[in-house]
């Protein structure tokens, strides 16, 4: 069944539970027939389709695919994996390629109008995830999910206009009603999958076995302590040369509420600050008194693509060249806005892309942390 209509009149709960859409309601619903996500079935499409639709040289796809995991930040769930996998990806490994890995690798290696459809899917969401663009640009993501449903038809195949592709023209209406895509999204609930099926160990009892532990859980949390970000982790030994001062300590890593600084780690170490400068941390630094501050380079940006959007608006920036300052610059930790996924495409550029979702799994371990 396709859905190629733009402006039908909405269901409503009464009128879907009733079945008074004849057309529609038959003896089961097509719901059961249908692919789990828009991101799932244009991936299968490229790497399982038609010839016409299948991707020029996936591997070369997957190899840059997985070269994105030193990357990919801590707050990502999973490692990505190669397109021969894409059967048995998970949702968030969609979700990582759709809204950060996408752009960059499928960029000159997908044909031309398949990834400018593409970017249509991807711009909206990422207007739609973040709280600060899903109001005050829904009407812009809106135009896109419209154009991304009525090329889809061109692309694919009538036929493959259902259920699924047609609703992306009314997410922008949730969106409005509920607020940004995050704030109902079920990415927590597949996630928590992954304890329930690790919690069934008795497979005659295994309801029984997975409550018990569930409620071992709640009874934990509720006898934890609560922690006071900031975490600082991995005191640095003393170094006369770079050490300020013989009283203040260095560490390598301090843990906030949303995610890991790292003064080490390539995938922890960028930032958009709070008036859109990206910086790279070089030191952690815990002073005498208590204060804790961040010694950083600044870079310049420019966007990193104009259609079908401006990146600037989803927080895709080229690095373009660093800021020379004459001395180090220290910002204090409130300063840092978003983190990013930072990628090379150059031998001297790169991309940082803002982390736009939230944080679905505690990826801390508080076991001998040190609490300010």
């Amino acid at each position: 069944m396709a859905f190629l209509e733009l402006n039908a009149p909405l269901r409503s709960n009464e009128t879907f539970r009733n079945k008074l859409d004849e057309y529609y309601h038959k003896d089961s619903s097509p719901l059961e027939e249908l692919p789990i996500n828009i991101t799932s079935a244009v991936l299968i499409f490229w790497t399982k389709g038609k010839k016409p639709v299948q991707l020029i040289n996936p591997d070369e796809i997957s190899h840059k695919l997985v070269n994105t995991k030193s990357f990919l930040p801590s707050e990502f769930n999973r490692l990505p994996r190669t397109l021969e996998e894409v059967e048995y990806w998970k949702a968030t490994e969609f979700k990582t390629i759709f809204l950060y890995t996408g752009p960059i690798v499928l960029k000159g290696r997908l044909k031309t109008s398949f990834y400018k459809h593409f970017m249509l899917l991807s711009c909206a969401v990422r207007l739609l995830i973040s709280p600060e663009t899903c109001h005050a640009y829904n009407n812009v993501a809106r135009d896109l999910l419209k154009q991304f449903v009525t090329e889809y038809s061109s692309h694919y195949g009538e036929e493959y206009v259902g259920y699924n592709v047609h609703g992306l023209i009314h997410v922008c209406d949730f969106v409005l009603i509920h607020d940004a895509l995050d704030a109902f999204s079920a990415f927590k609930f597949e996630n928590y999958l992954q304890f329930i099926k690790k919690s069934s160990k008795n497979f005659r009892y295994s309801l029984q076995d997975v409550y018990n532990h569930i409620i071992e859980q709640i009874n934990a949390k509720t006898n934890n302590i609560t922690f006071s970000y900031s975490i600082l982790k991995h005191e640095l030994p003393y170094d006369k040369i770079l050490n300020n001062s013989i009283i203040d300590i260095l560490y390598e890593q301090i843990v906030l509420e949303q995610y890991i600084v790292s003064s080490k780690h390539v995938k922890d170490k960028y930032f958009i600050i709070q008036n859109y400068d990206i910086i790279e941390v070089n030191k952690i630094i815990k002073y005498f008194n208590g204060e804790i501050k961040i010694e950083v380079t600044k870079f310049k940006c420019s966007s990193f693509f104009d259609n079908p959007i401006s990146s600037d608006l989803i927080t895709i920036f080229y690095i373009d060249t660093i800021i020379l300052e004459p001395q180090p610059q220290l910002i204090n930790l409130d300063c840092l806005k978003y983190k990013c996924l930072t990628l090379p495409i150059d031998k001297n550029k790169y991309v940082a892309i803002a982390l736009l979702h939230r944080k679905t799994t505690n990826h801390i371990n508080l076991t001998n942390q040190q609490h300010q």
